[in-house]
């Protein structure tokens, strides 16, 4: 930056802080954070944020700010940690590495830097950061062979750091998380032995004694973990219905288009059915609920991500499918749909409120 703009940026900057000063509201301080940015001080971003937040802690711009600054922040520090790396590899700069790519959100480059690593050196902290970088991707992917991969290599890293607690925190929360309750209770147990008299360890404990009766083992935890897409400490699926105002007027105008034969919105364990009747309803509401969950899992088998969309063609016609977190919905059609019959799936899919009134319907 040239010494005109920094002098410049720094009258900006000043006016801004004085009005924030004066004016204390989301948007001055939003507009200071933002002088701060274009003169390039990352530190002052991050303050004038964080202070504007403890004020005003839902204004989504100082939000928004904060988290793209500290995504800039860590970006930069991967780049200098990968010059580094190339220039003298040795266990600190691969250890920052790897947990600064696993808090962007860049697992499978994390588990490459310690696959390297422990190709390399054979360390057991390589170990550690193989199986943190894999149980992250089964985390955010909820694949079965993720899973057990995870699991051996935090057995492996239990092994190699003896005297290390981050391994047995990392299996206790891969054991809780699935639900593999015996595995956590052990995992539990040797914690105590690092933390004797910790009253939230041993609080814990008591708890997972009493889920460890009975629970199914670690396999059968992971296939139920893809199966159903869902980890143990996931947020429930709230027991709303839909808004009528949205969804059903939608769903009855679709139906009444030439060659639908039926129109379909589902959310957990109900549903909405436009064309159908009766028995008939349940059924096509059921197996299209089997035909979603059954488009996850695969999806999830084959590492692909989230499903998003299907479509079914055959002697019935062309099934139509939009899945969305908060919803999927679907079209049974003579022939093949168009696009503004897909695009109004799209706007079904997105279509419930998150705390409005709803009814339930099949």
């Amino acid at each position: 930056m040239s010494f005109l703009n920094r002098l410049l940026s720094g009258g900006r900057v000043r006016t801004a802080a004085r009005r924030v000063a004066k004016d204390p509201t989301p948007e001055s301080y939003a507009e200071l954070a933002q002088e701060y940015a274009v003169a390039g001080d990352v530190e002052e971003v991050l303050r004038v944020t964080a202070e504007g937040l403890k004020l005003f802690p839902d204004c989504a711009e100082l939000k928004r700010l904060g988290e793209r600054t500290r995504s800039l922040r860590v970006e930069s520090r991967i780049r200098d940690l990968q010059h580094e790396l190339r220039a003298a590899p040795r266990p600190a700069v691969r250890k920052e590495l790897c947990e600064l790519l696993i808090e962007a959100g860049r697992v499978a480059r994390a588990e490459e830097v310690a696959i390297e690593w422990h190709q390399s050196t054979k360390s057991g902290e390589a170990t550690y950061f193989r199986a943190l970088a894999r149980s992250e991707r089964f985390f955010a992917d909820r694949r079965r062979d993720d899973g057990r991969q995870a699991f051996d290599l935090v057995k492996l890293a239990e092994e190699a750091l003896p005297g290390d607690p981050r391994p047995v925190r990392l299996m206790l929360q891969l054991s809780s998380r699935v639900g593999a309750w015996a595995d956590a209770r052990r995992s539990l147990a040797r914690l105590l032995e690092h933390f004797p008299g910790d009253p939230a360890l041993e609080a814990r404990f008591r708890t997972v004694i009493a889920l460890a009766e009975g629970a199914k083992g670690i396999d059968h935890a992971l296939r139920e973990v893809e199966r159903t897409g869902r980890l143990v400490d996931d947020e429930p699926e709230r027991k709303e219905a839909f808004e009528s105002v949205s969804v059903r007027p939608m769903l009855q105008s679709l139906v009444r288009e030439p060659g639908v034969q039926a129109a379909f919105f589902a959310r957990g364990s109900t549903a909405l059915v436009q064309g159908p009747k009766g028995a008939t309803a349940e059924r096509a509401a059921r197996g299209v609920r089997e035909v979603v969950g059954g488009c996850r899992a695969a999806a999830r088998k084959l590492g692909l991500g989230a499903a998003q969309s299907a479509r079914l063609e055959g002697d019935f016609g062309t099934l139509v499918l939009v899945i969305g977190e908060q919803g999927s919905s679907a079209l049974w059609c003579d022939g093949h749909s168009n696009q503004r019959q897909e695009e109004r799936l799209r706007q079904l899919a997105g279509a419930v409120s998150s705390n409005g009134n709803t009814e339930q319907g099949s």
